[in-house]
């Protein structure tokens, strides 16, 4: 599943691409792509999504 996370760090808002990977009983997640300081759109995000998930 291919998802995208904020951060917040010192007061700013950080996104990243994130995919969950299970590994056993336990789910770990992945930074697969730094998106930057503005959310992208859900054309953006469909895109990003496509290019990354198999």
């Amino acid at each position: 599943m291919v998802f995208i996370r904020s951060k917040k760090i010192k007061g700013n808002t950080y996104y990243y691409l994130v995919r969950s990977v299970r590994e056993g009983n336990r789910v770990k997640q992945i930074t697969l792509d730094y998106l930057g300081t503005e959310k992208p759109s859900t054309d953006e995000f469909v895109r990003l999504k496509k290019r990354y998930d198999h």
